[in-house]
Parts: structure tokens; C-alpha cells; sequence
């Protein structure tokens, strides 16, 4: 019995282990997210237009870009994102809608999946919030 208990007890550490080396191995891809570049799956908003400059990337909603800035090594890292989008790039697999002013109010917009292009008018440095949309 001493020895199944212990064949038991050696069975499930090494079930623990190899469960907790595909949980670090899984985790770190949502970290990337708002890191200054646009992987897949992900959305991004960009400083300049032809999706050059800063870019934020999002693999989540954002309701209220008030509080958000662009990050990584480019020339408008540490501004604001706030209203200082002139193109994007969906590298996901949803469409993403943005919105002009927070909680996706104002003039609302949807870009599809695998689309990039330059804010419109009516959009240009103008975004304020961004969410996917559950239908692929």
C-alpha cells in the first residue's frame, strides 16, 4: 500500500508540473497586448496614418482611452492615445468597432478582420474607445 501511495503521490506532482508549464507557456501571449506591437490577433490604432508611428494594440475591449498611452521605442511613446489615432490595422479575427467618444459613443465605426486603412474624417484623431464584436 506504501508504495501505491507513494507511485500515486509521484503521479499527480508530475500532472501538477506539466499542468503548470502549459499555464506559463499559455499566459503570456494576452500580456503582449498594449506593448507597442501589433501581433496577431490583435487590433491596433496607430499615431500616423499608413499604420506608421506608435501603435496601441488591443486584444481586449477599451471603453475610455483617457487613461491609456502608446508605448514601446517610437517617437510618440508616452502620449496619449486619447484622440490621436490616424489609421489602424485588425489583425484579428474580429471585427472591432471605435467610437469617437468614450463607452463607444459619438460617431461609431466598424473595421473588419484582416482590414487596415486610414481614419476618415470623421475619425481621424478622433477615437476614443474600441471594442471587438462576437461575430467573426
Amino acid at each position: 500500500m506504501d508504495n501505491a501511495m507513494r507511485k500515486l503521490a509521484s503521479g499527480c506532482a508530475a500532472a501538477v508540473s506539466v499542468g503548470a508549464i502549459l499555464l506559463g507557456t499559455a499566459g503570456p501571449a494576452a500580456a503582449w497586448a498594449r506593448d507597442g506591437n501589433l501581433e496577431n490577433q490583435e487590433f491596433g490604432l496607430y499615431y500616423w496614418q499608413n499604420q506608421s508611428g506608435c501603435v496601441f494594440d488591443l486584444v481586449t475591449n477599451d471603453l475610455n482611452f483617457s487613461d491609456d498611452k502608446y508605448q514601446g521605442s517610437c517617437s510618440a511613446s508616452g502620449s496619449w492615445i486619447n484622440d490621436t489615432t490616424e489609421s489602424y490595422r485588425n489583425r484579428d479575427i474580429y471585427a472591432w468597432k471605435v467610437g469617437t467618444d468614450k463607452d463607444l459613443g459619438g460617431n461609431v465605426g466598424e473595421i473588419p478582420s484582416n482590414y487596415a486603412g486610414n481614419a476618415s474624417d470623421k475619425f481621424k484623431n478622433k477615437i476614443s474607445s474600441a471594442k471587438y464584436t462576437l461575430h467573426p
